[in-house]
């Protein structure tokens, strides 16, 4: 029986350790996955823009420390809401008054964020102004679904609108977007 129980506690050490070993391995290989990622873009950007030589390595080396800002201010303090059971049990009123208070909370996290990536963007707009025209920094600082919305929307009306200039809600960052997404993405 003893002989047992060691045997089952060594295997579950095992196992935890394992798990803990996969959990690093699974945050590395989504740090490479992203920063593989950046760079196919920083290099299709580059293409469609048409950069050469010291231009092209400048801008590289500013949308990958760009895109990697705005990729961590998605990691930082985003939760996700949980709505299990919300609907289905009545609430106390302590219970209320402890969601809506978790619920500014969450908004001023997002608040945060936000103004996080608008500094990111004001930084790095006049970094890329530097090798970039001014039509070229608002694509890169508008967010790349916003440009295929818009230019899903252009197809549908019988229009071929190119890239940014069909896009949806803009601006620099277009509300909740940037890289990955928002609040809900994320990479």
């Amino acid at each position: 029986m003893k002989r047992l129980f060691i045997v089952t506690a060594i295997i579950l050490m095992g196992i935890g350790s394992v798990s803990a070993q996969q959990e690093q391995r699974s945050e590395e290989e989504r740090a490479q996955m992203r920063a593989q990622m950046i760079k196919r873009v920083a290099d299709r950007t580059a293409k469609d823009f048409d950069l050469k030589g010291d231009a092209k390595e400048a801008f590289l080396q500013t949308f990958t420390a760009y895109q990697t800002e705005m990729f961590q201010t998605n990691m930082g303090g985003l939760r996700q809401h949980s709505q299990e059971g919300d609907d289905k049990k009545e609430l106390t009123d302590d219970e209320a008054n402890a969601k809506i208070q978790e619920q500014f909370t969450r908004q001023e996290e997002q608040i945060a964020t936000l103004q996080k990536r608008l500094e990111i963007q004001k930084k790095y707009s006049a970094e890329f102004a530097k090798v970039l025209t001014p039509q070229q920094v608002l694509k890169v600082l508008t967010p790349q679904r916003n440009n295929q919305r818009g230019q899903q929307r252009g197809q549908e009306n019988g229009q071929r609108q190119g890239g940014w200039q069909g896009g949806g809600r803009g601006g620099f960052g277009g509300g909740f977007g940037g890289p990955g997404g928002g609040f809900r993405g994320g990479f």
